[in-house]
């Protein structure tokens, strides 16, 4: 185990007032009830009780300083009679022992109320008030009518101090173990552009007849993963729609963007000119530069999916020359008396 000055991470010359404060700052990082998904929170946060109830103590930490007692608060040496090195510690010996024992003195019961005091302690800061009042309760049932205490179940009253932390994170262990969660099952929806452009609502249906609404957002793109929480986490695992768009006869997505095609002829690729498209949202008039080629691609802004805060992404209009449907003498003319090099 580990030096309790190295697991406060104070010097061995460090005040009572540094220990407390460093205690408190560790014991609020790594308290049970602020790591509910960490099993290794408990341990640490007992190996830090522990380290602030030896360093605490005067005497403890003393002994500890001179040798007499280790890390764990175990004696080095044989101890004298009657000596109980750790402040957690109660009654330990068997029943037979119990019985060979003096009467308990005033000093006696003062010093066994001071350790199920300090162990009591303990108990409230891992589990809490109903942990450590359980332990009470049990603790004075334990009691025979002379007064003295015979042996009980009460955690940690009869146990070594390390059994009972033992057991006692074996416990929180299994009040804090994670649940057991469902496998999450996959489903797939296709949308047309105009539904993925305006939004809509879906349903889907858990075991036989349990069935839930989502919403598939304006602007959904495709391959946009949607998770539908189960309407019941005991006997189902949530569900993951995959959202895909279907073939449009225009149109195709790119992420918020839209891609589409548009044949022009010559003269206009030369010329320049202007044609009406139609849209995801209607038409409208685009306007072609003069020299389009076959490689030119006219972005209009805000004529794509609608995106986050109110914008929307582009629209790509791909310019496609085409030649006449019949031949045009006129052009084959103008093509013979050339004598550049055309690039279509």
């Amino acid at each position: 185990m580990r030096s309790p000055y190295t697991v406060l991470g104070v010097s061995s010359t460090a005040k009572a007032g540094d220990i407390k404060s460093a205690y408190r700052q560790l014991a609020k990082i790594w308290h049970p009830d602020q790591n509910p998904d960490d099993p290794q929170a408990g341990t640490r946060f007992a190996e830090i009780a522990h380290a602030y109830k030896l360093l605490i103590d005067p005497e403890l930490r003393m002994r500890f300083d001179n040798g007499h007692i280790d890390a764990r608060g175990r004696r080095q040496k044989p101890p004298a009679r009657g000596f109980s090195p750790n402040p957690f510690k109660t009654f330990k010996d068997s029943p037979g022992a119990a019985q060979a024992k003096p009467r308990p003195t005033a000093a006696n019961q003062s010093s066994d109320a001071l350790d199920e005091a300090k162990f009591e302690d303990m108990v409230v800061h891992i589990f809490g008030d109903a942990a450590a009042k359980n332990a009470r309760e049990r603790s004075a049932q334990s009691k025979d009518q002379t007064g003295q205490r015979t042996k009980t179940d009460a955690p940690g009253i009869d146990e070594d101090p390390l059994t009972t932390l033992d057991t006692l994170f074996k416990k929180w262990k299994s009040r804090y173990r994670p649940k057991t969660v469902l496998p999450v099952t996959q489903h797939q929806i296709e949308i047309s552009l105009e539904t993925a452009f305006a939004g809509h609502e879906d349903e889907i249906v858990f075991g036989e007849n349990e069935t839930v609404s989502y919403e598939i957002p304006a602007g959904t793109v495709d391959g946009t993963e949607i998770i539908v929480a189960s309407p019941n986490p005991q006997m189902y695992g949530d569900t993951v729609v995959t959202v895909r768009h279907q073939k449009h006869a225009r149109l195709r997505s790119s992420g918020s963007d839209l891609h589409g095609d548009h044949p022009i002829e010559l003269a206009e690729a030369v010329l320049g000119g202007s044609f009406v498209y139609e849209g995801i949202d209607g038409p409208l008039r685009i306007d072609v530069p003069e020299w389009s080629g076959s490689d030119t691609v006219l972005e209009i802004k805000n004529k794509g999916l609608p995106t986050r805060f109110g914008k929307r992404g582009k629209l790509h209009v791909h310019l496609r020359v085409m030649l006449p449907e019949k031949p045009d003498p006129h052009l084959k003319d103008l093509m013979r008396s050339s004598k550049k090099a055309w690039y279509l």
